[in-house]
């Protein structure tokens, strides 16, 4: 007569092994979803400061190169360019004087869950492309 006891004690801990499998992947997948919102909303800041100096280089330019940046209308500029499709760009020159225009920037970009809004106003003086 043989006693096999090695058969349930090797099915038990396969079914413990298992289960401790399934806690550590719920852990690392919690902290990977926390590592990925993080990425993202700290890519939205860098494309949200890309927007702003995009806007406010157009602003400067465009003060300094025309006497029609008087006019006060919202001008939305194109982010394709900067390939950000899913990004909103909109500048409006509020006033000029001495060479220096206060500028409205507002800016609209998402990513995933994330969606980031910004509204300034700015100081910019005009400047004279080389050339």
């Amino acid at each position: 007569m043989r006693h096999q006891p090695k058969r349930g004690f090797t099915l038990t801990l396969v079914i413990v092994a298992l289960m401790l499998v399934g806690i550590v992947m719920f852990v690392l997948t919690g902290g990977a979803n926390t590592m990925l919102f993080e990425a993202d909303a700290v890519y939205l800041q860098a494309v949200e400061r890309n927007l702003i100096a995009s806007g406010l280089t157009w602003a400067q330019a465009r003060v300094s190169g025309s006497a029609d940046s008087r006019n006060t209308e919202p001008v939305e500029l194109s982010t394709e360019a900067l390939g950000l499709p899913n990004a909103k760009l909109t500048v409006r020159i509020l006033e000029v004087q001495d060479g220096v225009a206060q500028v409205h920037v507002e800016t609209l970009c998402h990513k995933g869950r994330h969606t980031l809004r910004t509204s300034r106003t700015f100081s910019v003086a005009g400047w004279a492309p080389a050339g």
